[in-house]
């Protein structure tokens, strides 16, 4: 009877551990920004966010881990995660480019987790390890088109910044980097470049030049004898009548 009523409390304990045990905020395009307020400088607290995607075998991997970690630093750190595939404007907004990716959030700047995915290495990040990297600004959110395309470049000058330490030069986000530039030649070139005429005014000013061209000639003829007789002083051969 003492066993049974012994297995009995180890049951109850251990499901009331699960129960109690710190859940994994779930974040999207909606809430992010209210619960986060990752931008505003967060008076929600600290935020340790992984990105992920359902098909990632990693992220199916992480799990329980994860989970592990939301425990460790309940009450402490908020810990979340964000299915990219469903809300591409944070994986956009957060630079996502594979999974999973974690990042810690702290009064609007984001910190990139680059160790070992491990609950040891996780919490230790969080609770400071953070600290030694340099941190990015967290972008606001309703960027618009302007904010998208600021965002492409940024990332792209990054990446060209690498591509030409490498030695690669012909990579497209080169070419983005210098579109700009390229855009600003072919403005100056439009702007004081000749304009083409048609070819009715063409032709009438080729029309004009040549009889301007007659004219000067008309007027620069041989003179005639009597006048070279006037400007030489000596009498005409022309008889008076």
């Amino acid at each position: 009877m003492w066993c049974t009523s012994g297995l009995f409390v180890t049951i109850v304990f251990v499901v009331c551990s699960r129960l109690a045990s710190a859940e994994v905020i779930l974040l999207n395009d909606e809430n992010f920004e209210h619960l986060t307020q990752a931008s505003t400088g967060a008076t929600t607290g600290d935020w340790l966010v992984k990105f992920y995607a359902p098909w990632c075998g990693h992220c199916k991997n992480m799990e329980g881990l994860y989970a592990e970690v939301a425990d460790i630093l309940d009450g402490e750190i908020n810990v979340a995660k964000v299915d990219v595939t469903a809300n591409r404007d944070l994986g956009k907004r957060f630079d996502i480019k594979g999974f999973p990716t974690i990042k810690f959030i702290s009064r609007g700047q984001v910190y990139n987790f680059e160790g070992r995915r491990t609950a040891p290495e996780l919490v230790e990040f969080a609770r400071g390890g953070y600290q030694i990297q340099s941190p990015a600004k967290v972008e606001p959110p309703g960027r618009g088109l302007w904010g998208d395309l600021k965002l492409i470049f940024k990332h792209a000058y990054k990446t060209a910044a690498t591509d030409l330490k490498e030695g690669r030069y012909f990579t497209i986000d080169i070419l983005l980097v210098f579109l700009p530039v390229l855009f600003f030649i072919l403005v100056l070139v439009v702007l004081f470049a000749p304009l083409p005429q048609p070819p009715k005014v063409a032709a009438k000013q080729r029309s004009a030049k040549s009889d301007q061209h007659k004219s000067s000639t008309a007027h620069s003829a041989p003179p005639t004898s009597e006048t070279e007789a006037s400007i030489s002083g000596k009498p005409s051969d022309k008889k008076l009548d």
